[in-house]
């Protein structure tokens, strides 16, 4: 079993990594390339079974499924290609400041799918710098509405957000 097994177990039956899944295949259906931005030690990569190319980026090395590439570095710095899809799950509450990290996902797929904690009290988690999350902070980040947008109940809710 790899170090970090235990992270994955513990997340893999959230029903908001399948909603991620079905967004994508309706929003990105003939995707050939796709990008995960901070997706180290998780496995859902490995369920986009119709993109040919899969990457994840991170600032720490992890572990990804077979057939995905992992680049280690912090994701501001990374020089990306234009994908199609771009995944980007649970990071942005992270940060001290997400709106440059936000609008860069923008510039780096044609299809930008993200996922936060939605409206997830002050404190609750303490690595999470920006709680509470709501629509309008994550239309800030962005500088725009999204086109697709859904809010998925785990133990917690998650809200996601499509942007084409």
């Amino acid at each position: 079993m790899r170090k970090s097994a235990a992270y994955w177990e513990e997340r893999k039956r959230f029903t908001y990594y399948q909603e991620v899944l079905r967004l994508a295949r309706k929003h990105a259906p003939g995707a050939a390339a796709a990008l995960d931005v901070g997706g180290a030690d998780c496995e859902y990569m490995g369920w986009f079974d119709w993109i040919r190319e899969k990457w994840v980026v991170d600032s720490r090395p992890g572990w990804v499924p077979e057939g995905v590439r992992q680049v280690c570095i912090d994701f501001m710095s990374y020089l990306c290609e234009d994908f199609d899809l771009v995944l980007c799950l649970q990071v942005l509450e992270h940060l001290p400041k997400p709106e440059p990290f936000a609008r860069k996902l923008l510039t780096t797929g044609k299809t930008v799918i993200v996922s936060v904690p939605y409206k997830w009290a002050r404190g609750q988690e303490p690595q999470h710098v920006q709680d509470p999350v709501d629509e309008s902070m994550l239309r800030s980040w962005f500088g725009r509405d999204w086109d697709d947008f859904a809010i998925v109940k785990d133990e917690a809710e998650r809200m996601i957000a499509v942007f084409k």
